[in-house]
């Protein structure tokens, strides 16, 4: 993953694509909510992207070689889809939240 090449590709889809999907869903909000949203769907495609390229280049030519597919696979799998259907920031905000729940409910006993 050291090709400053690939990193620019990524970069450059996930920027496009933030812009894209902003249009598409926020066309009628303020400046400041236009890049919000835009920051917010560059975050979720560029960290995609990432996990895209890893699972695709690196990992996948080991599973067909060994046929030997991990569970950390399939975390990598679930992970991109999760990115590609654009549920990361509110997995995210989920699993905040659930954490600070349990936490809570230690810490009153």
């Amino acid at each position: 993953m050291d090709n400053i090449n690939v990193w620019l590709v990524i970069l450059l889809v996930s920027i496009i694509f933030g812009i894209f999907d902003r249009y598409a869903a926020y066309n009628e909000k303020g400046k400041s909510w236009w890049f919000f949203e835009w920051w917010r769907l560059f975050v979720n495609y560029f960290i995609t992207g990432a996990i895209g390229y890893f699972l695709v280049v690196i990992r996948w030519p080991k599973i067909t070689e060994l046929n030997n597919l991990s569970i950390n696979d399939f975390v990598l799998c679930l992970a991109f889809f999760i990115g590609v259907l654009g549920w990361w920031p509110y997995f995210i905000k989920n699993i905040t939240e659930g954490i600070n729940t349990i936490i809570e409910r230690f810490l009153k006993k």
